[in-house]
């Protein structure tokens, strides 16, 4: 509801008197009643006169200039459907937010300091009907109550919807019967709409509706019924053509109008109605919009005008060959795009919809929805990698709200997925087929490829010497053309020596180029089919590595799987991507073809390999589904011929292994339950003792991992930390994937940190430990003998530096003749180690040890309960380095050292 100052009228003399009076305490400067917001005639008009002018006026303008700002910057897609609103696109939320943000200040900073919600003086007698409604208001300035609503419109063009909630119910608990009731009423209506919440804004619209004292103002009933189309065109409901044609009758806008009519146009095209959808494009052409809106018109009504094949065709070239429409080329084409689709020329739409893509600079949305018709082509013919190109350009282009996007986003995600699997088994592929040849050939290759980086560096250094001098050529030739050039002459274009000379002048500087994008860069793509498939040197490093040269042997070696293990886990990558491709053909993209092809190249590939098994089993799924019996029973003796010990031939030769599986785990539950109970009473020992009774009947079965990571928690509290670590190592290594073994790497990431604390008895990260067993002395470590070490354990988050200095420092105090060396190195992720040799025995080192704990100032660095050090033999030393096995070392270095304090 525009509300403008001119309706604050002044209707007698007596006011007139007031606002004299209001004005005098102003120039006066006494405005000591004003000032306590005493509720007098006075003080409301003084109130009501500055409030205006000095906070409402310019919050109304600022919020007026956010919404022409949000019209006039809106990038409108003219092939879908307008939005009757431009309310809750984010774009718009962005673009108006620095503008409703003053409004709301303005707003805020009149509230406090204008409002006045103390009751006036009642007067003697009884009171009449309109004095009463006057003393009953809950806000006794007009712009006070104006001010809430407009806080309320202005987070809503912001996007923040809770605010506006709260500032329109505000408005409805404490102004109701006004006009403002009514219209925070419409704005809550139209936030439910944006927020998807259908049910409660139809039901405030009808109640609005039903509500016979509504205001019967143009501005309320176009606020209204623009709300109704609002509503239907989210509910993509027919609707909203009603709704739109009585929004028009009240509409003060030309934008509006121009909208409307676009809308209303493309609803009546679309329901087969040409003529008079027609005649709503003729009617936004009379409103003079915008040259791209006149565009869109333009080619609308060729498609309306009964113009068929050629005919139409060639009036669209015709706006394609206008200068003018250059910037809309990517219409044109994506236009004709869809004639020639249309007429069953499929060649020929591809053709228009690469060029209306290839065409849109400024228009990300028609840019998305040519490569969106793209990627349908080549979807619908299953060739899935140009498909995936397409899908993900159109995902990147096209905006949120976009109709279907979700969907779009799904396929995007899959086919992103299914391109990175088929890359990765041809990836590993190339690489073991590599590895695998005679070292002579492999050289051979590597150096091949050498020769082909030499040769094509070489030929891009000859192109930039003829570059260079045809630069040199073109500077020389402007010199000349600068003097002898004559002052006259017509147009340059039309202009043919001129013209000439250009092209040569052009070709002296540039060379030969294609017309084509990006035309000043010579290597625009990286050709995969180019590229090679067996790795460098620099790709997978976790850290930074010396850089190696693309023309040394050893860069294209680096990431060859030449060992056994290595090997291994690319064949693991081969088959894993493998299973993952047909899973996403068979589940994702319902292509049973494909995925039975999939599956299929699993046991040709591996036909010794378990999961040949596996794959076996989802094509006789596959084929029971289509009702293939024949390649059903012939997948199911494959399995039980070929692997006839797998799980899938045992539920496939026995009928009710599912039951017995089931009856076996429900057994094992209930085990797994009583074992857990006694965890709970702190009774390790049984614990242990209750699931290994249990093991036997989750073997194989899902909760076996549940089994094995209880059992080494009761481990974990009944014996050292190597053991313990072993025990969860375990099931990391042979429960991949499972909630168990990420549980379990995530405790041994637990003990890696605290080590040190749980070796010194500190730590409280497993307060339960005090029941472990130190007294055996582990047997991996040899008797202390010959040369030895000093030995410090810090945590990484040490003062390193410091440390280093203060041992340095004790030795140069106390054994500088000695000759002793220190060095420091990691551990593990967590701990540094710090060395000291140069002890010729171990009565040296025991010395030594003994001397440096009794001195207070060298480890002060580091908190004492994160310490440990000891002293150890050199061939021990290299056992603790390859196993890490610090408690036992501690446990062995207390038993076997004598001599220590």
């Amino acid at each position: 509801m525009n509300l403008h100052f001119k309706n604050f009228r002044i209707y007698n003399q007596s006011k007139l008197i007031t606002y004299l009076l209001a004005s005098s305490f102003i120039i006066g400067g006494i405005a000591t009643s004003c000032s306590t917001k005493k509720n007098t005639t006075v003080s409301r008009t003084f109130h009501n006169l500055t409030s205006y002018y000095n906070y409402y006026f310019n919050a109304y303008e600022s919020y007026k200039s956010g919404i022409k700002h949000a019209e006039k910057n809106y990038a409108y897609n003219y092939t879908l459907q307008l939005p009757v609103l431009l309310l809750g696109e984010q774009s718009v939320n962005q673009s108006v937010s620095s503008d409703m943000e003053r409004t709301i200040a303005k707003c805020t900073a009149l509230l406090s300091k204008h409002s006045i919600t103390v009751k006036p003086k009642r007067k003697q007698g009884k009171p009449n009907t309109q004095q009463s409604a006057f003393y009953n208001q809950n806000e006794f300035i007009r712009w006070a109550r104006e001010s809430w609503l407009l806080v309320g419109k202005a987070n809503t063009w912001k996007g923040d919807y809770d605010k506006a909630t709260m500032a329109f119910e505000y408005v409805i608990r404490q102004f109701p019967k006004t006009p403002l009731w009514f219209e925070a009423q419409v704005w809550l209506a139209r936030v439910s709409v944006i927020k998807g919440e259908s049910v409660e804004a139809l039901d405030r619209l009808n109640a609005l509706e039903k509500n016979s004292k509504k205001p019967r103002t143009r501005e309320f009933r176009h606020l209204l019924a623009t709300t109704w189309a609002f509503y239907y065109q989210k509910q993509q409901s027919n609707e909203i053509i009603p709704s739109l044609k009585k929004s028009l009758q009240f509409a003060n806008s030309r934008s509006e109008k121009q909208r409307y009519n676009y809308i209303l146009a493309q609803l009546l095209q679309k329901q087969g109605k040409n003529a008079e959808s027609a005649e709503f494009y003729k009617t936004v052409l009379k409103l003079n919009p915008p040259y791209e809106m006149a565009f869109s018109v333009k080619i609308n009504l060729l498609a309306l005008e009964n113009i068929k094949g050629a005919g139409l065709k060639k009036e669209l070239l015709k706006l394609a060959n206008d200068i003018k429409n250059r910037d809309f080329l990517d219409q044109l084409y994506y236009t004709l795009g869809k004639i020639e689709q249309q007429e069953g020329n499929t060649d020929k739409a591809i053709e228009y919809f690469k060029q209306s893509a290839s065409a849109s600079t400024n228009n990300s949305n028609q840019k998305g929805m040519s490569y969106l018709e793209l990627a349908q082509y080549y979807f619908s013919k299953a060739d899935y990698a140009p498909s995936q190109a397409y899908y993900d350009s159109a995902y990147n282009s096209l905006d949120a709200s976009y109709p279907g996007f979700k969907e779009l986003e799904g396929k995007t995600i899959y086919l992103n997925s299914l391109i990175e699997n088929i890359n990765t088994i041809k990836t590993q592929d190339s690489l073991l087929r590599v590895a695998s040849m005679p070292e002579k050939d492999r050289d051979q290759l590597i150096n091949a490829i050498i020769a082909q980086v030499q040769a094509d560096e070489e030929k891009a250094l000859e192109e930039k010497r003829e570059d260079q001098e045809r630069s040199l050529m073109y500077q020389q030739t402007q010199s000349y053309r600068s003097q002898a050039e004559p002052s006259g002459g017509k147009w340059y274009f039309y202009n043919s020596a001129s013209l000439s000379y250009g092209q040569s002048e052009f070709q002296m500087k540039w060379g030969k180029r294609k017309l084509e994008d990006n035309w000043r860069r010579k290597n625009k793509v990286v050709n995969p089919d180019q590229a090679l498939q067996i790795g460098s040197a620099n790709e997978t490093q976790a850290t930074p590595q010396k850089q190696l040269s693309n023309k040394t042997p050893e860069y294209y070696l680096a990431n060859l799987p030449l060992t056994d293990s290595l090997k291994q886990i690319a064949t693991d990558k081969v088959k894993s991507a493998m299973f993952k491709v047909a899973e996403i053909y068979q589940n994702d993209l319902n292509d049973l073809n494909e995925a039975t092809k999939a599956y299929l190249a699993i046991p040709e590939k591996y036909p010794s390999d378990p999961d040949a098994a596996t794959a076996y089993y989802r094509l006789y799924r596959i084929a029971l589904d289509a009702n293939n019996s024949t390649d059903a029973n012939r997948y199911k003796s494959f399995i039980l011929s070929r692997y006839p010990k797998s799980t899938y031939a045992i539920l496939l030769s026995n009928p009710e292994y599912i039951k017995e599986l089931t009856e076996k785990e429900n057994a094992g539950e209930k085990i797994y339950e009583q074992a857990f109970a006694l965890y709970k009473q702190k009774k390790y020992a049984e614990t242990s003792n209750e699931l290994k009774k249990g093991m036997a009947k989750v073997k194989e079965t899902k909760l076996e991992p549940k089994y094995l990571l209880l059992d080494a928690y009761c481990i974990g509290q009944l014996s050292d930390i190597s053991t313990f670590k072993k025990a969860l190592a375990n099931i990391t290594d042979n429960f991949k994937n499972t909630d168990q073994a990420k549980q379990a790497d995530n405790t041994l990431k637990i003990l890696q940190q605290k080590e040190l604390q749980l070796i010194a008895g500190t730590t409280e990260t497993l307060p339960e430990q005090t029941e472990k067993k130190d007294s055996v002395v582990s047997s991996i470590y040899n008797a202390p003998e010959g040369e030895h070490m000093f030995v410090v354990l810090v945590p990484k988050k040490s003062n390193i530096n410091q440390l280093r200095f203060n041992i340095i420092s004790f030795n140069v105090d106390n054994f500088i003749d000695n000759n002793l060396t220190v060095n420091n190195q990691p551990l593990t992720d967590f701990i540094e180690l710090f060395s000291v040799t140069g002890f010729k025995d171990v009565n040296e080192a025991t010395k030594y040890y003994n001397q440096i704990k009794s001195m207070d100032n060298v480890f002060t660095t580091v908190d004492p309960k994160e310490l440990q050090y000891f002293i150890i033999s050199i061939d021990n030393f290299a056992k603790l380095l390859n196993t890490k096995t610090i408690q036992e070392y501690i446990t062995f270095f207390k038993a076997n050292y004598k001599g220590i304090n």
